[in-house]
């Protein structure tokens, strides 16, 4: 069954992790042009969520504090923290709260509907969102 998945779906054949590489590269390119075009426009970027998602993306990309101001995550255990490799400081929600910033990373993306209804009033603002997954995009009201 498994190999019969793999067949369709060509995973025994180089070109396929060739391709796949190229979208990481793509993608890598892309997030990193638009965290500093925001840095550039004086704009202030948080990332949503700690995740261990968001460790691979920032040490893959080289995304660090000069890029992201912090990231705010609501589990205790991962507040006064730094996210590993690139040294962004991981603070309490309530720190976003207390004053939004321009621009939401956000890191949870498989949370990104929940997340976005929660955080609705952040666009009504003014506020950006920033998305990676499957591709890139700012979004804007």
């Amino acid at each position: 069954k498994q190999l019969n998945y793999e067949d369709k779906n060509n995973l025994h054949i180089r070109s396929t992790y060739d391709l796949f590489r190229e979208k990481c590269e793509l993608s890598r390119k892309d997030l990193v042009s638009i965290l500093q075009q925001q840095k550039n426009d004086g704009r202030r970027v948080v990332g949503y969520a700690a995740t261990s998602k968001s460790t691979t993306v920032l040490n893959y990309c080289g995304i660090g504090p000069d890029l992201i101001n912090f990231i705010s995550d609501t589990t205790p255990i991962k507040q006064g923290k730094y996210s590993p490799g690139v040294h962004i400081p991981v603070l309490p929600y309530e720190e976003l709260q207390n004053g939004y910033p321009d621009t939401l990373l956000l890191f949870a993306w498989n949370h990104k509907t929940e997340i976005m209804e929660k955080e609705s009033s952040f666009l009504e603002k003014g506020g950006e969102w920033i998305i990676y997954v499957p591709d890139v995009t700012l979004i804007r009201k």
